[in-house]
Protein backbone atom coordinates (compact mmCIF):
# COMPACT_ATOMS: atom_id res chain seq x y z
CA UNK A 1 0.00 0.00 0.00
CA UNK A 2 1.22 3.55 -0.64
CA UNK A 3 1.91 6.13 2.04
CA UNK A 4 1.94 9.71 0.79
CA UNK A 5 4.07 12.58 2.11
CA UNK A 6 3.85 16.32 1.52
CA UNK A 7 5.96 19.08 3.05
CA UNK A 8 4.77 22.54 4.10
CA UNK A 9 5.35 24.08 0.65
CA UNK A 10 3.78 21.30 -1.43
CA UNK A 11 6.69 19.00 -2.31
CA UNK A 12 5.46 15.39 -2.46
CA UNK A 13 6.90 11.90 -2.18
CA UNK A 14 5.52 8.36 -1.89
CA UNK A 15 6.75 5.05 -0.53
CA UNK A 16 5.19 1.59 -0.74
CA UNK A 17 5.08 -0.92 2.11
CA UNK A 18 3.69 -4.42 2.44
CA UNK A 19 4.30 -8.10 3.06
CA UNK A 20 4.56 -11.26 0.98
CA UNK A 21 5.52 -14.88 1.80
CA UNK A 22 8.02 -14.82 -1.08
CA UNK A 23 9.80 -11.72 0.21
CA UNK A 24 12.95 -11.65 2.30
CA UNK A 25 13.80 -9.69 5.43
CA UNK A 26 17.54 -9.97 4.72
CA UNK A 27 17.81 -9.00 1.06
CA UNK A 28 16.17 -6.53 -1.28
CA UNK A 29 13.71 -8.10 -3.71
CA UNK A 30 13.85 -6.42 -7.15
CA UNK A 31 10.83 -8.47 -8.25
CA UNK A 32 8.77 -6.48 -5.75
CA UNK A 33 10.25 -3.16 -6.83
CA UNK A 34 12.79 -2.96 -4.01
CA UNK A 35 15.81 -1.14 -5.40
CA UNK A 36 18.58 0.22 -3.18
CA UNK A 37 19.05 4.00 -3.37
CA UNK A 38 22.74 4.80 -2.98
CA UNK A 39 22.56 8.55 -3.62
CA UNK A 40 22.22 11.04 -0.71
CA UNK A 41 18.80 12.25 0.39
CA UNK A 42 17.47 15.27 -1.49
CA UNK A 43 18.37 18.41 0.47
CA UNK A 44 14.84 19.86 0.29
CA UNK A 45 12.48 16.90 0.67
CA UNK A 46 12.71 13.15 0.35
CA UNK A 47 11.25 10.11 2.08
CA UNK A 48 12.61 6.56 1.98
CA UNK A 49 11.79 3.23 3.55
CA UNK A 50 14.62 1.35 5.23
CA UNK A 51 15.15 -2.35 4.74
CA UNK A 52 15.11 -4.42 7.92
CA UNK A 53 18.87 -4.77 8.16
CA UNK A 54 20.47 -3.07 11.17
CA UNK A 55 23.92 -3.40 9.66
CA UNK A 56 23.51 -1.56 6.36
CA UNK A 57 20.34 0.55 6.63
CA UNK A 58 19.57 0.07 2.92
CA UNK A 59 17.02 2.60 1.65
CA UNK A 60 14.38 2.11 -1.02
CA UNK A 61 11.04 3.53 -2.14
CA UNK A 62 9.44 0.09 -1.81
CA UNK A 63 9.73 -2.24 1.19
CA UNK A 64 8.03 -5.65 1.06
CA UNK A 65 8.86 -7.73 4.12
CA UNK A 66 8.42 -11.47 4.53
CA UNK A 67 5.22 -12.70 6.11
CA UNK A 68 3.31 -15.94 5.81
CA UNK A 69 0.45 -15.45 8.26
CA UNK A 70 -2.89 -16.66 6.89
CA UNK A 71 -5.41 -14.01 6.01
CA UNK A 72 -2.81 -11.21 5.85
CA UNK A 73 -3.10 -10.82 9.61
CA UNK A 74 0.30 -9.27 10.09
CA UNK A 75 1.98 -6.36 8.36
CA UNK A 76 5.75 -6.55 8.82
CA UNK A 77 7.32 -3.50 10.37
CA UNK A 78 9.42 -1.05 8.40
CA UNK A 79 11.34 2.13 9.09
CA UNK A 80 10.47 5.33 7.25
CA UNK A 81 13.14 8.07 7.19
CA UNK A 82 12.36 11.66 6.24
CA UNK A 83 14.44 14.69 5.31
CA UNK A 84 12.37 17.86 5.10
CA UNK A 85 13.58 21.44 5.02
CA UNK A 86 10.01 22.76 5.22
CA UNK A 87 7.95 21.33 8.06
CA UNK A 88 5.47 20.13 9.16
CA UNK A 89 5.15 17.07 6.94
CA UNK A 90 1.68 15.74 6.14
CA UNK A 91 1.60 11.94 6.04
CA UNK A 92 -1.54 10.38 4.56
CA UNK A 93 -2.88 7.00 3.49
CA UNK A 94 -6.06 5.26 2.34
CA UNK A 95 -7.76 4.06 5.52
CA UNK A 96 -10.31 2.00 3.59
CA UNK A 97 -7.45 0.20 1.83
CA UNK A 98 -6.11 -0.79 5.24
CA UNK A 99 -9.52 -2.08 6.27
CA UNK A 100 -10.05 -3.91 2.96
CA UNK A 101 -6.58 -5.33 2.32
CA UNK A 102 -5.42 -5.90 5.90
CA UNK A 103 -8.64 -6.46 7.88
CA UNK A 104 -6.89 -8.14 10.80
CA UNK A 105 -4.48 -5.26 11.33
CA UNK A 106 -6.83 -2.96 13.19
CA UNK A 107 -3.80 -1.61 15.08
CA UNK A 108 -1.70 -0.43 12.14
CA UNK A 109 0.35 2.46 13.45
CA UNK A 110 3.18 4.92 12.96
CA UNK A 111 5.48 5.71 15.88
CA UNK A 112 8.91 7.29 16.42
CA UNK A 113 9.41 5.35 19.68
CA UNK A 114 12.35 2.93 19.29
CA UNK A 115 11.16 0.91 22.27
CA UNK A 116 7.82 0.04 20.73
CA UNK A 117 8.91 -3.51 19.84
CA UNK A 118 10.50 -4.33 23.18
CA UNK A 119 7.75 -3.00 25.43
CA UNK A 120 5.65 -5.60 27.18
CA UNK A 121 2.65 -4.06 25.42
CA UNK A 122 3.28 -2.28 22.11
CA UNK A 123 0.43 0.14 22.76
CA UNK A 124 2.37 1.58 25.71
CA UNK A 125 4.55 3.47 23.26
CA UNK A 126 4.87 7.08 24.40
CA UNK A 127 4.05 8.48 20.95
CA UNK A 128 1.82 6.51 18.62
CA UNK A 129 -0.37 7.38 15.64
CA UNK A 130 -3.13 4.89 14.85
CA UNK A 131 -3.72 4.65 11.09
CA UNK A 132 -7.09 2.90 11.25
CA UNK A 133 -8.75 5.79 13.08
CA UNK A 134 -7.58 8.66 10.88
CA UNK A 135 -6.45 9.32 7.31
CA UNK A 136 -3.46 11.62 7.91
CA UNK A 137 -1.15 13.16 10.48
CA UNK A 138 1.05 16.26 10.43
CA UNK A 139 4.46 15.90 12.06
CA UNK A 140 7.23 18.45 12.61
CA UNK A 141 9.44 15.98 14.52
CA UNK A 142 9.68 18.43 17.41
CA UNK A 143 8.80 16.27 20.39
CA UNK A 144 9.54 18.90 23.03
CA UNK A 145 5.96 18.48 24.27
CA UNK A 146 7.08 15.07 25.58
CA UNK A 147 9.61 16.22 28.21
CA UNK A 148 10.15 12.71 29.56
CA UNK A 149 11.54 11.39 26.27
CA UNK A 150 15.21 11.66 25.43
CA UNK A 151 15.77 12.34 21.68
CA UNK A 152 17.99 9.24 21.53
CA UNK A 153 14.92 7.16 22.36
CA UNK A 154 13.21 8.19 19.12
CA UNK A 155 13.88 6.71 15.70
CA UNK A 156 16.67 8.61 13.92
CA UNK A 157 19.77 7.70 11.95
CA UNK A 158 22.68 9.25 10.05
CA UNK A 159 22.31 9.53 6.27
CA UNK A 160 24.02 11.55 3.57
CA UNK A 161 22.13 14.63 2.36
CA UNK A 162 22.96 16.37 -0.93
CA UNK A 163 25.36 19.25 -0.31
CA UNK A 164 25.14 18.89 3.47
CA UNK A 165 27.11 15.76 4.28
CA UNK A 166 25.95 13.38 6.97
CA UNK A 167 22.86 14.43 8.91
CA UNK A 168 20.83 12.77 11.62
CA UNK A 169 17.39 12.29 10.06
CA UNK A 170 14.15 11.54 11.94
CA UNK A 171 12.00 8.54 11.21
CA UNK A 172 8.84 6.60 12.02
CA UNK A 173 8.13 2.94 12.49
CA UNK A 174 5.32 1.50 10.39
CA UNK A 175 3.74 -1.73 11.64
CA UNK A 176 0.51 -3.67 11.86
CA UNK A 177 -0.79 -5.55 14.89
CA UNK A 178 -3.97 -7.53 15.43
CA UNK A 179 -3.80 -8.12 19.17
CA UNK A 180 -5.20 -5.85 21.92
CA UNK A 181 -7.36 -3.57 19.76
CA UNK A 182 -5.94 -0.39 21.25
CA UNK A 183 -6.30 1.77 18.16
CA UNK A 184 -10.02 1.27 17.76
CA UNK A 185 -10.49 2.26 21.40
CA UNK A 186 -9.39 5.73 20.27
CA UNK A 187 -12.59 6.24 18.29
CA UNK A 188 -14.17 8.68 17.55
CA UNK A 189 -11.83 9.49 14.70
CA UNK A 190 -9.70 12.54 14.00
CA UNK A 191 -12.77 14.13 12.42
CA UNK A 192 -14.28 14.46 15.89
CA UNK A 193 -11.26 15.57 17.89
CA UNK A 194 -12.51 19.14 18.36
CA UNK A 195 -16.07 18.25 19.35
CA UNK A 196 -17.08 19.40 22.81
CA UNK A 197 -19.47 16.45 22.95
CA UNK A 198 -20.24 13.50 20.74
CA UNK A 199 -22.51 14.51 17.82
CA UNK A 200 -24.48 11.25 18.12
CA UNK A 201 -25.82 9.10 20.91
CA UNK A 202 -26.67 5.41 20.80
CA UNK A 203 -29.28 3.87 23.07
CA UNK A 204 -29.33 1.28 24.36
CA UNK A 205 -25.69 0.20 24.18
CA UNK A 206 -25.15 -2.74 24.68
CA UNK A 207 -28.17 -3.65 22.58
CA UNK A 208 -30.10 -6.89 22.15
CA UNK A 209 -32.08 -6.09 19.01
CA UNK A 210 -32.58 -2.46 17.98
CA UNK A 211 -30.50 0.60 18.88
CA UNK A 212 -31.62 4.15 18.22
CA UNK A 213 -28.95 6.48 16.85
CA UNK A 214 -29.67 10.13 17.58
CA UNK A 215 -27.97 13.17 16.09
CA UNK A 216 -27.44 15.34 19.16
CA UNK A 217 -26.91 18.38 16.93
CA UNK A 218 -30.12 17.57 14.97
CA UNK A 219 -27.97 17.18 11.87
CA UNK A 220 -29.52 14.93 9.22
CA UNK A 221 -28.00 11.45 9.12
CA UNK A 222 -27.45 10.22 5.56
CA UNK A 223 -25.76 6.84 6.00
CA UNK A 224 -24.72 4.44 8.70
CA UNK A 225 -21.98 1.92 7.97
CA UNK A 226 -21.20 -1.01 10.23
CA UNK A 227 -17.89 -2.89 10.61
CA UNK A 228 -16.94 -5.91 12.66
CA UNK A 229 -14.28 -5.88 15.39
CA UNK A 230 -11.56 -6.63 12.80
CA UNK A 231 -12.50 -3.56 10.77
CA UNK A 232 -14.19 -5.47 7.95
CA UNK A 233 -17.05 -3.60 6.29
CA UNK A 234 -20.40 -5.36 6.72
CA UNK A 235 -23.36 -3.18 5.66
CA UNK A 236 -24.59 0.30 4.76
CA UNK A 237 -27.93 1.67 5.93
CA UNK A 238 -29.54 4.69 4.25
CA UNK A 239 -31.13 7.35 6.44
CA UNK A 240 -32.68 10.78 6.03
CA UNK A 241 -33.47 12.02 9.51
CA UNK A 242 -31.88 13.14 12.79
CA UNK A 243 -32.34 9.64 14.20
CA UNK A 244 -32.26 6.06 12.90
CA UNK A 245 -33.45 2.71 14.25
CA UNK A 246 -30.57 0.29 13.67
CA UNK A 247 -31.54 -3.39 13.81
CA UNK A 248 -28.84 -5.83 14.90
CA UNK A 249 -31.14 -8.86 14.88
CA UNK A 250 -29.09 -10.56 12.15
CA UNK A 251 -25.72 -9.95 13.82
CA UNK A 252 -23.93 -12.25 16.21
CA UNK A 253 -23.17 -11.04 19.75
CA UNK A 254 -19.94 -9.07 19.95
CA UNK A 255 -18.27 -5.71 19.35
CA UNK A 256 -19.00 -3.67 16.21
CA UNK A 257 -18.04 -0.23 14.93
CA UNK A 258 -20.43 2.16 13.22
CA UNK A 259 -19.68 5.19 11.09
CA UNK A 260 -22.43 7.81 10.97
CA UNK A 261 -22.27 10.11 7.93
CA UNK A 262 -24.13 13.43 7.95
CA UNK A 263 -25.51 15.48 5.08
CA UNK A 264 -22.89 18.21 5.69
CA UNK A 265 -20.06 15.80 4.77
CA UNK A 266 -18.89 15.15 8.34
CA UNK A 267 -18.85 11.74 9.95
CA UNK A 268 -18.59 10.16 13.37
CA UNK A 269 -17.40 6.72 14.48
CA UNK A 270 -18.35 4.84 17.61
CA UNK A 271 -18.53 1.40 19.17
CA UNK A 272 -21.66 -0.67 19.70
CA UNK A 273 -21.99 -4.00 21.50
CA UNK A 274 -24.54 -6.62 20.48
CA UNK A 275 -25.63 -8.81 23.42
Amino acid sequence: MPIWFEDAVGNKDTIWVGGDPSASSQNLNPQFGEVAIDSPFDSIFEVRAVHDDDQDWVTSKVIIEHHDSPGQCYLPHSRIMINSKNQPVKISWDTMQLITNYPCNINTFLSPDVYIFVLQHWYEARIIYCMMTRSFIEVDFDYSEYPGIDPSELLNHNFGVEGQGIKNLPGLWFAGRWDAPYCYTLLPTIENKDDAEAPVSITPNPVKNIATIYSSSYQTIEEIKIYNAAGQFLSTYKADDAHYELSLNNYRPGLYFIKVEFDNGKSYCSKIVKE
